[in-house]
């Protein structure tokens, strides 16, 4: 059995270093292709955010936040998420905006999420247009503290600066992408390769033919190359 075993794996590496060109020409096309899709097809999206610090409403004896404090206003973060993401705020942001965007396309736009498990508020949007993103983003800081101080009548918010339009696409990764492409192409040759190898049942080579043919082999004839004479 582990003659067997052996045999395979020695085969397995020959096939792959006899069609090694091919699998490599495979590998390549997959990484151009994902490259030229990544930069000609796929929509490139720009991302903003801004951030809101969150306090709970309680004074700050001596200067310094205890531990309390510092859970409270974490705690207060999941809550804050919760009433932003709701659709009627969505709906409030939606109208302030200088293009229409229905509150349906919006809610996907944005995302929210404490950093770092601290009490800072993140609050972040991502489209194919760089301005619309910033201008997201600071509608959503100008109605927060309103709206939570309103809603949850304890604690305030803080913005930290403003929401700026992003210079440069956040997405698709062409680096990324390129390595799926190349991987998938690399994958796909080698599946297609073992294929062939598989389903050719010619006869090669002596070994070929006792895999076949379970009889002995009396003699096997060269194959020789002439040259034509140059006249």
């Amino acid at each position: 059995m582990e003659e067997t075993t052996e045999l395979d794996l020695r085969e397995l590496f020959y096939v792959i270093r006899k069609h090694m060109k091919g699998i490599l020409a495979g590998l390549a096309v997959g990484l151009i292709c994902a490259v030229l899709i990544s930069m000609f097809v796929l929509p490139k999206k720009y991302t903003s955010s801004v951030s809101l610090y969150v306090n709970n409403g309680q004074p700050i004896l001596n200067n310094a936040l205890n531990v309390n404090d510092i859970n409270a206003s974490q705690k207060l973060v999941g809550t804050y998420i919760v009433i932003l993401q709701d659709e009627h705020v969505i709906e409030q942001v939606a109208e302030q905006l200088s293009r229409p965007v229905s509150a349906a396309k919006l809610a996907g736009m944005i995302s929210m999420g404490a950093v770092n498990d601290t009490e800072v508020l993140s609050i972040s949007a991502n489209t194919e247009d760089p301005q619309l993103s910033a201008e997201i983003c600071n509608v959503f800081a100008d109605i927060a503290p309103e709206v939570l101080q309103r809603v949850v009548k304890a604690g305030s918010v803080e913005v930290l600066g403003e929401a700026k339009a992003a210079t440069a696409p956040s997405s698709p990764s062409v680096v990324k992408n390129a390595l799926i492409g190349a991987l998938i192409g690399l994958v796909l040759m080698i599946g297609w390769t073992f294929y062939r190898e598989m389903a050719d049942n010619t006869v090669k080579s002596e070994d070929d033919l006792r895999k076949h043919v379970d009889v002995p082999v009396l003699g096997e004839i060269p194959k020789i190359r002439v040259e034509k004479e140059r006249r």
